[in-house]
């Protein structure tokens, strides 16, 4: 084994954070998000304009830059080292392209399910029993309807913050920081790491707790896939390619393109 070998085998090895410390990790950019949605949400309802738009301003603004000064200060902890994809992502293993076809696509389309058929019964279950006290304006549904109120090219602006918002940078941010960040250094848990992992991405959205559930269930199978062929890669086709279908298929919908469901 040559230097450069043995230095990154070392580096590996050294990651290492308890259970703990993994959770206070995952969930502090969620508690910085929350209060900056809330006032978001609130401004935005008094626009009328739906607080979807409000989720994709917390991420660019909050929840993205605490994300990464999070990875960053604690890789120089870690290693002394600067921030790069190799010490902060360890799991970048290649895998065959047809994988992600074979495993990857049944996983998104799992997942959209989960985001499209049960999720929507759980949250208004929940939102009708445990949580009441929640205000509307807080509550983000997934209605084509409620767009029909903005202006043509209000809609279209807004249309690209939530692509970029959320889909882009949410969605790489919470896929390298979950999986590719946090998941391989509670690797000591064994078996139990990546639904460990799976449960604190779930409560990292202290926005809908009442989705805590389906976003366990939905994110369960592609975490033990990182986990399995140790890559975030194929995290991040999971991840990016459900919110790709969701935001195209709410794109249709909304412009009308595709008739909306009765």
């Amino acid at each position: 084994m040559n230097t450069t070998q043995s230095t990154f085998t070392e580096h590996h090895n050294k990651l290492s954070i308890s259970a703990k410390q993994a959770a206070v990790l995952q969930l502090t950019p969620g508690l910085a998000s929350l209060p900056v949605f809330a006032v978001l949400a609130w401004v935005l309802a008094g626009q009328g304009i739906p607080n979807i738009f409000a989720l994709a301003l917390t991420i660019l603004l909050v929840e993205a830059p605490v994300t990464w000064v999070i990875m960053l200060r604690h890789v120089r902890r870690e290693t002394g080292a600067r921030l790069t994809f190799a010490t902060a992502f360890p799991w970048t293993a290649s895998i065959p392209w047809w994988q992600y076809l074979l495993i990857g696509l049944p996983v998104i389309f799992f997942s959209i399910g989960m985001i499209v058929g049960v999720d929507p019964r759980l949250a208004e279950l929940l939102l009708g029993s445990i949580f009441t006290w929640v205000p509307e304006w807080f509550v983000m549904h997934p209605d084509p309807s409620m767009f029909t109120s903005l202006s043509r090219e209000l809609l279209l602006m807004l249309w690209g913050l939530m692509l970029v918002g959320v889909v882009i940078i949410g969605g790489f941010t919470q896929e390298l920081y979950a999986r590719g960040f946090l998941l391989p250094r509670i690797q000591h848990l064994g078996k139990w790491a990546p639904a460990y992992n799976a449960l604190l991405f779930s409560i990292l959205h202290l926005i809908a707790p009442w989705s805590w559930i389906a976003f366990f269930v939905m994110t369960l199978p592609w975490a033990y896939l990182v986990w399995w062929r140790k890559s975030v890669k194929i995290g991040l086709f999971i991840h990016i390619g459900m919110l790709v279908f969701q935001w195209l298929g709410l794109t249709l919908l909304v412009f009308g393109l595709v008739p909306s469901p009765a």
